[in-house]
């Protein structure tokens, strides 16, 4: 048998996969109900739209802070425990936001739940590359967003329709709802049995060398997931994360950075033009997503990132600049799945390739990483497309987004790509 038949024969998906992937649909779904209800039930319970900016802002800093926090935690202690903690307290927080009428404690809750958050899709991403084969590490991180992928194309449109007229009846359904799927997460979760499987099997080769070197302590080491390795120099980190990953990661910040203007202001743009409604753009959007995270990670496994994300980035700053020049609504929808393919290729073929950049034993910090990328880009991105909004029109916000996205390709170009990692790499080993 050739190694490629063996690698072939690698399972990729498995019960604790299945597990945390329910889990991260669970949380998913959450997300997106909040994300359409938010401003609308403020407005219902009598706040301001300056409440729900807060609202949201809460959340946001709660889940950055976190993060970096709960990946290190994740690779000293284990992660499934954190993974029970984050959607325990996503449920509870979504029941407690549908009984609360005041904006203070609405504020308050919605902090506690990104903490919830934050832990919750920071050690999932962990235990998916865990569980995984490392030979289709990039094809099952694709496969992992898929949950994700069906509540952005499927969330905001139950939402809606669960509100209904906007009472305040309405929107306690959807949070009980969103209760509802994140205890499912929370059930899903404590079924995730790898960690304790791992750890017996770890203790049990560790009393077994044992018996056989007294000395072994010399020679052994044993990391979250109660693996055993040979040791070897740890790699160098600052603030908790391997400095190997940072060039990967300014390169993720500026693309979220430009991809902020799509996702808050086109809306608004379509409005504005006369364009219409673009609730179907979002859906082949993510009809796009889909296929692309079905597929392409198979190709990124065999060719390599570089392969991928280069035409992906390509494409995306194409689409963010034709989209100002849209006219009509078949034509933004026709421009939907594409920039979903390129957005379905980049984001998890990113992720993949921070999980294969550091220590298995410190997945926890790069799944961190991914996502406090995500937070920081985003966080940033907001202020300065709104600026440029109320400064100029919305077709410049998609321009400035691609200049943005331009930038970040050429970073990674010159710091970042496969390329670039294996010279590195050569040269600390010289």
């Amino acid at each position: 048998m050739t190694n490629s038949e063996a690698v072939k024969k690698e399972p990729l998906f498995s019960k604790d996969f299945a597990f945390v992937m329910t889990a991260g649909a669970g949380t998913a779904f959450m997300n997106h109900f909040f994300a359409v209800a938010l401003a609308l039930h403020v407005y219902a319970v009598g706040g301001l739209q300056m409440h729900a900016g807060i609202i949201a802002m809460a959340y946001a800093i709660a889940a950055l802070a976190v993060r970096p926090i709960s990946g290190m935690l994740s690779d000293k202690h284990g992660r499934v425990n954190q993974l029970i903690a984050g959607a325990l307290i996503c449920a509870i927080t979504c029941f407690l936001y549908g009984i609360t009428m005041l904006i203070p404690m609405l504020i308050l809750i919605r902090a506690v739940q990104g903490i919830g958050f934050g832990m919750h899709s920071t050690c999932a991403g962990a235990v998916a590359a865990d569980v995984l084969p490392k030979s289709r590490l990039s094809e099952g991180i694709g496969i992992f967003g898929l949950g994700a992928t069906l509540a952005q194309a499927v969330g905001p449109g139950l939402a809606f329709f669960i509100i209904a007229d906007g009472e305040l009846s309405n929107f306690r359904l959807l949070f009980f709802i969103a209760a509802g799927m994140c205890a499912v997460s929370t059930v899903a979760n404590s079924l995730i049995s790898y960690e304790r499987k791992r750890k017996k099997a770890a203790l049990a080769a560790f009393k077994t060398k044992a018996d056989k070197d007294n000395d072994i302590s010399a020679n052994i080491i044993r990391d979250t997931s109660g693996e055993v390795e040979q040791t070897q120099a740890a790699p160098k980190t600052f603030l908790g994360f391997e400095r190997t990953l940072f060039p990967l990661l300014g390169v993720m910040i500026l693309m979220f950075c430009g991809m902020t203007g799509l996702t808050l202001f086109l809306p608004i743009h379509t409005i504005n033009t006369g364009i219409g409604n673009p609730s179907l753009y979002f859906l082949f959007s993510a009809a796009g997503v889909f296929l692309s995270r079905m597929l392409l990670g198979k190709v990124v496994d065999r060719r390599g990132a570089d392969f991928v994300l280069i035409p992906g980035f390509l494409v995306i700053i194409a689409g963010y600049a034709i989209l100002p020049l849209l006219t009509t609504l078949p034509m933004l929808v026709a421009l939907g799945f594409p920039l979903g393919l390129a957005k379905g290729a980049v984001n998890p073929t990113l992720n993949a390739v921070l999980f294969s950049r550091c220590s298995p034993t410190r997945r926890g910090a790069a799944s961190g990483a991914f996502f406090a990328s995500v937070d920081i880009g985003f966080a940033i991105g907001s202020p300065l497309h709104g600026a440029i909004l109320d400064i100029f029109d919305s077709r410049f916000v998609f321009w400035f987004g691609a200049i943005l996205i331009a930038l970040a390709l050429v970073l990674y170009l010159l710091i970042a790509s496969d390329k670039r990692f294996a010279a590195m790499q050569r040269r600390e080993a010289a």
